[in-house]
This record gives structure tokens, C-alpha cells and sequence, in this order.
């Protein structure tokens, strides 16, 4: 077995930070910027959302095949890392520009900016994700290339939560639109450099025969995949809670605790905990198993959103309750992109197909209806509760407010402990590995 560079699994992880520099963006202040900066309704927000996933639902499973069809000197996934990275960061960038529209034509800019984001980052992020299937079928190594994935994700998720408010204000001065543009083009260019790196330094290993199968085929394979439909829905549930809560914690610091800036601290705290938790994360899941990680971690998260509940605007209380559910959240999220390579593989000995392209992508969709779900049902609990942007809130608006951020989530995550109660692979999967190997060779 070929060893694996530090650089490599390092450079691997830089993909990851730069991806969720605006994808955390996304979840935490898009909705926010939206209503209070460039003063969108909540209706036409929802919209938006459902109107961008019609859109996934085709862009995604396409970008699965042509991954599954592609067959150059890079790779099947690596080269499209090289080729979205310069549209990824001007579409990204594009989204936090406010024009000087009417309220139509606001919506229209918005509509069109986040389709193209959904369209660039399916383009950039599905081939990213599966590219840790196309590395290596170790599972150490697979498990450390996870371990930096999570570390980029996490420090990009803690740049985002922790410096986005400072340099709004640094940059725009008062001026919150200008703030928020600069702000998103800085990110886009570190962005845009930290994806050549990723490109750069990683190399696939596991090139499958190019797939045959058509959309229908590569999904009817994936269909009979029983670990990877459980996967799909947990990653679905665990995706749709983290999003709902970061999008929500602008809106429960401003108006339900009174204290804006608190807020940074509220996202801040989870992230870095899953950045450290990307250290332990190898070993205890070798040690206690991966389901055994998603379930431990969805069973802290809710008990973290419990003890915020009880705490009501007791900041000690709540503090602990953050900490636990980033504990939580840094259990799940630091498995479940190993799992879904570990899936791949079962379909492999299952069928003898490797589709790995479009289970990603599937995922991927996954993930992105979860940001939509989130999105919508987040806008309209607040419509419902009768939230009016930079206004002091009625009892109604405030109780919509504690629902998107603790309830809402509190129910995701109890269905992605009763989903990995069924996930077994972890007992069969070295056995399964083997027979792979025999297979090929």
C-alpha cells in the first residue's frame, strides 16, 4: 500500500475550508442579510429556497454521472476542483452584492445569484466529496483524510462564525451592505487559493472502469443500498438541524437575548469544538465504531439544545448547552463522509457497480434540500409567529424564534439517532473489504 503524504492529507483539508467558507457563510448569514440588509421578504426568501432545490434536483444527479463518465490524466473528480474554484468564488461573491433594485428586481437578483451558487458548488463540491473514495480504500487513511476534511471544514466554519461580524464592521464602517460585500470577496480569493492547493497536492488512486449505467441505472444501484439510503437520511437530518440553528442564532441573539454580539460566540464555540474534535475522531471511531459516533453525537446535541432551553437567557447556562452540542455535532460530522465512502464500497460488493459519483451527488442533494427544508421552514415560523425585521418582537415572534433554534433541531436529531440505531456495516465492513480486494484482483 502506497503511503500517503502529510501534504496530501493536509492539502486535502484546504479543500474543505474553502468550500465551507461560504457554505457556513450561507447557513449563518445568508437568511439574515436577505431580511435585515437587503430587506427581502420572507416569503420571497422561501421562494428562492424551493426554487434553487428544483434546480439541485437535476444539476446534482447529472454532475454525479459525468463524474462516474469522466476519465482524464487528473482523475474522475480532482480535475473539476481546478475548474470551478475561479466561478465558485465570483458567484459566491455576487450573492452579497446588493443592487440598486426595486424590491422585484432584488428578488430576481437573488433568484438568479443563488441558482448559480447551487449549480458552481454542486460543480465543485460533489467531485471534492468524491474524490475521498477515489484516494485510497484504506480505512486508516481514509479516516485521516476525513480528519483533515473535518479540520477545514471546521476552521472554515470558525473563521465564518468568529470574524464575519468583525470585519463587516471593519470593512463597511457602519454600512452593513458594503460591510458584507468586502468581507464575502475576501473570503472568495483565500478561497479560490486554497482550492488550487487542494488540486495541486492530492492524486486519485482508484480508478474504476467508467461507468455505463445511465442516471437511472447508477440510481436504481444505489436504491439497493440499504446503508446508504440510512446514510442519506442521516445525513439529511443531522445537515438540516446544524443549518436551522446556525441560521437561527443571529435572530435568537438580537432578539431573544438581547445581545447581537453574542452571537459570534454562539457559532464560534461549536466549530472550534469540532476542530478539535477532528484530532480524537480517528481513534474513537475505531475504538467505539462510526455509528457509535453519530449516535453519541446526536444523543449530546439534543441534550445541549435541552440544557439552552432550561437555561432561557441565562448566558452561563446557555454557554454549556452550546458546548455540548458542539461536542455533538463534532461526534457526527466527523464520521459521516468516511461512512459514505465505506457505502460506496458495500454497492461495489453488493453489485458489482461502483457509482460512486452519483451515491456523492445524491448526497449531496441531500444536504443542499436539507439547507432548503431548513430555510423554508425556518422563514415560515417566523412569518407565522409574526417576526417584522429591526423591530422589537412580539411574544409570538420570540416563541418562532425559540422554535427555529432549539425545537426544530432538537426533533432532527432524534431521528438521526433512531436512523443510526439500524446503521450495522461498521461489524461487516472489513469482511466486505476483503472480498473486494479478492475481486480484483
Amino acid at each position: 500500500m502506497e503511503k500517503i503524504s502529510l501534504k496530501e492529507r493536509f492539502s486535502y483539508g484546504l479543500g474543505d475550508l474553502a468550500c465551507n467558507l461560504m457554505f457556513q457563510l450561507i447557513t449563518a448569514y445568508l437568511m439574515f442579510f436577505y431580511t435585515d440588509v437587503a430587506g427581502i421578504g420572507l416569503g420571497a426568501i422561501s421562494l428562492i429556497m424551493l426554487v434553487a432545490r428544483v434546480v439541485d434536483a437535476v444539476t446534482d444527479p447529472m454532475m454525479g454521472v459525468v463524474i462516474d463518465k469522466t476519465h482524464t490524466k487528473w482523475g474522475k473528480a480532482r480535475p473539476y476542483v481546478l475548474w470551478m474554484a475561479v466561478p465558485f468564488g465570483i458567484i459566491s461573491a455576487s450573492m452579497f452584492l446588493v443592487p440598486n433594485f426595486g424590491g422585484t428586481g432584488k428578488f430576481v437578483y437573488a433568484l438568479i445569484t443563488y441558482i448559480l451558487f447551487c449549480i458552481v458548488y454542486t460543480a465543485l463540491n460533489i467531485p471534492y466529496s468524491t474524490m475521498l473514495s477515489c484516494m485510497t480504500d484504506d480505512v486508516s487513511d481514509r479516516l485521516s483524510f476525513n480528519m483533515f476534511k473535518t479540520l477545514g471544514a471546521s476552521l472554515g466554519g470558525f473563521i465564518v462564525m468568529g470574524a464575519t461580524l468583525t470585519l463587516v464592521g471593519m470593512i463597511g464602517q457602519g454600512d452593513q451592505k458594503k460591510g458584507f460585500f468586502g468581507t464575502v470577496v475576501l473570503y472568495a480569493v483565500v478561497g479560490i487559493i486554497l482550492l488550487m492547493i487542494c488540486f495541486k497536492n492530492t492524486r486519485e488512486r482508484i480508478i474504476p472502469e467508467t461507468e455505463k449505467d445511465s442516471v437511472a441505472g447508477a440510481i436504481k444501484v444505489a436504491a439497493k443500498n440499504k446503508y446508504w439510503l440510512l446514510l442519506c437520511g442521516i445525513t439529511f437530518f443531522t445537515f438540516a438541524g446544524m443549518i436551522l440553528k446556525n441560521q437561527s442564532t443571529m435572530y435568537y441573539a438580537k432578539y431573544y437575548l438581547n445581545n447581537e454580539g453574542i452571537a459570534s460566540l454562539l457559532m464560534t464555540i461549536p466549530t472550534l469544538l469540532s476542530f478539535l474534535m477532528a484530532f480524537v475522531i480517528p481513534t474513537l471511531a475505531k475504538k467505539i465504531g462510526k455509528r457509535n459516533c453519530i449516535l453519541s453525537g446526536g444523543l449530546a446535541t439534543i441534550a445541549g439544545n435541552l440544557v439552552v432551553l432550561i437555561s432561557k437567557t441565562n448566558l452561563a447556562g446557555i454557554m454549556a448547552g452550546t458546548v455540548l452540542c458542539g461536542i455533538g455535532l463534532g461526534l457526527g460530522m466527523g464520521v459521516t463522509f468516511v461512512m459514505g465512502a465505506e457505502t460506496v464500497d458495500y454497492s461495489e460488493w453488493q453489485t458489482g457497480r461502483r457509482p460512486q459519483g452519483i451515491m456523492t451527488a445524491l448526497m449531496g442533494f441531500g444536504v443542499k434540500l436539507s439547507m432548503a427544508m431548513s430555510g423554508v421552514v425556518g422563514a415560515q415560523i417566523l412569518k407565522f409567529g409574526g417576526y417584522v425585521e429591526n423591530s422589537e418582537q412580539t411574544e409570538g415572534a420570540l416563541r418562532a424564534i425559540q422554535m427555529n433554534y432549539i425545537w426544530i433541531p432538537v426533533i432532527f436529531f432524534i431521528v438521526v439517532v433512531i436512523l443510526s440505531l439500524f446503521y450495522d456495516l461498521d461489524k461487516k465492513y472489513e469482511k466486505i473489504l476483503a472480498e473486494i480486494h479478492e475481486r480484483r484482483n
